[in-house]
């Protein structure tokens, strides 16, 4: 399997998100099945280079319960995916990964947006993950929006608009408030430069989504569960960094502790030499 170091460490931090419990009970039949075929590929050692290999091999009720452990609409054409898709299809949700930095990641001939970004600190995407983890799940997708890019959105959305037939374009300019030509051209000027996203532009996004006109009956809810959320995200982003930080301080006292010690005249063998080198 792919062992790059910030993909180990994503995996790691992601494996312990609790997704939705439909997420689950939309796959539960494929389960088992799914999880014959991903101990092969581990096995295997399946990597980006030889995944669509792997499927090549694969029967056609292998790749059938792959498509419907990943909710795919039509069936797996290996020749129409990516490297990425096919990995990805192998793996648990927790281990799909946008490997080529677009944005998306691509699961099959299907992209979506990563739950939460891959691009941010470590310590902030443990602490969206604790957060979301105590929230309530039917609250799960509104407070993971925090976490969008709205300039990306945009400019996805003009892009899947600009490659739509023309049938479709007229209905929607017809049945729509806003201006579409206008739109495409102005999000489709200049190539998208991906954003980091940081606690700052999240705290950003939660006051501009606070400041939203609802309506009275969906307000004061969905904005009282914002409020919770900050206040539980700045909680856990605030403990991790402490965490860490009295982390690094150990590993730099151990660390200067270890050089005075060779320092010395003394047994180099001994056990205390030993542990502190451990």
């Amino acid at each position: 399997m792919e062992t790059l170091n910030r993909y180990q460490e994503h995996t790691s931090i992601m494996k312990g998100l609790n997704l939705h419990s439909d997420y689950h009970k939309a796959r539960e039949e494929y389960k088992d099945g799914f999880e014959e075929i991903y101990s092969k590929a581990v096995e295997s050692d399946v990597k980006l280079s030889n995944a669509k290999e792997f499927l090549s091999d694969l029967t056609q009720e292998e790749l059938s319960t792959l498509q419907n452990y990943s909710q795919l609409a039509n069936k797996i054409n290996i020749d129409e995916i990516s490297d990425e898709g096919a990995y990805n299809l192998l793996m648990h949700f927790y281990e799909k990964y946008d490997f080529d930095n677009d944005g998306f990641t691509e699961n099959g001939n299907n992209k979506s947006i990563s739950l939460i970004p891959q691009n941010i600190d470590s310590e902030l995407k443990e602490a969206l993950v604790n957060t979301i983890n105590s929230s309530d799940e039917d609250n799960t997708l509104s407070l993971l929006a925090l976490t969008l890019d709205i300039d990306q959105a945009k400019y996805d959305l003009a892009k899947h608009f600009d490659t739509m037939p023309d049938v479709q374009k007229e209905y929607i300019k017809q049945n729509s408030s806003f201006d579409f030509d206008n739109f495409v051209k102005s999000q489709l000027e200049e190539p998208y430069k991906q954003k980091k996203i940081t606690y700052e532009s999240i705290v950003s996004q939660l006051e501009y989504m606070l400041n939203l006109n609802l309506s009275e009956d969906t307000a004061m809810a969905f904005k009282e569960n914002l409020r919770k959320f900050a206040n539980s995200l700045e909680n856990e982003y605030k403990n991790i960094k402490d965490i860490k930080s009295i982390d690094t301080q150990s590993a730099i006292q151990i660390n200067t502790l270890v050089k005075n010690y060779k320092g010395l005249e003394t047994i180099a063998e001994d056990s205390f030499t030993k542990l502190l080198q451990s």
